[in-house]
């Protein structure tokens, strides 16, 4: 019996791990009973018998992949080089680190729009709120690392919002090129918050 519930466990945990890689990589759409299980290797039918719900099972899609963005933040954080950067070259990089594990063309419609959705009902709101600090810390650490200076909490939290509205408006706006626009908008508001680029060669 507790071998039979260890397996159960195990397999539970499989598809938790499939559905927050599935979620970051394909968007919610990609978070169903039987591409979940196929995923986390079951077989395709029994995706149902670990979550009973689709809603229990994109709640454990969120939880699993806010834990991954929040580990691979930190991770990418304290890998990131002092080096001589431009403003918008240390905007991209605190952009990459805010939406680890990877930062493409498409994250609004695949991260950041789920992210704002999620945002709205008061359970998943819950879990990506629990998050939140550990995303700050491993933004604050990139800035450090990039620059030598620190920020504020509030301005931590500032920074993080306007990567997330520049993103917004940026894939509006400029089509093909968002994420070049966003930087240039998130590198505004660091000069503006006092953040200076370290100076050298590379820093172009």
């Amino acid at each position: 019996m507790e071998g039979k519930q260890e397996r159960s466990r195990e397999r539970k945990r499989r598809m938790a791990e499939a559905a927050a890689r599935l979620l970051i990589s394909d968007g919610p759409a990609a978070i169903t009973h039987r591409r979940v299980a196929e995923a986390a290797g079951l077989a395709p039918g029994s995706g149902n018998y670990y979550f009973t719900s689709k809603q229990a099972l994109y709640a454990a899609a969120v939880e699993g992949a806010e834990e991954l963005r929040s580990r691979e933040a930190q991770a990418r954080a304290g890998a990131l080089e002092a080096r001589p950067r431009s403003l918008e070259q240390i905007a991209r990089e605190l952009m990459d680190v805010f939406f680890a594990p990877g930062l493409a063309a498409d994250v609004v419609p695949l991260r950041l729009l789920p992210m704002l959705d999620a945002g709205r009902d008061p359970g998943l709101q819950q879990i990506m709120s629990a998050h939140r600090p550990r995303l700050a810390r491993a933004v604050a650490t990139a800035l450090e690392r990039m620059t030598g200076r620190g920020l504020a909490e509030a301005d931590v939290e500032l920074v993080m919002q306007v990567i997330a509205a520049s993103l917004l408006h940026a894939d509006g706006t400029a089509p093909g090129g968002g994420l070049d626009s966003a930087a240039a908008t998130v590198a505004r508001v660091l000069g503006l918050l006092g953040v200076r680029a370290p100076s050298g060669p590379s820093a172009s």
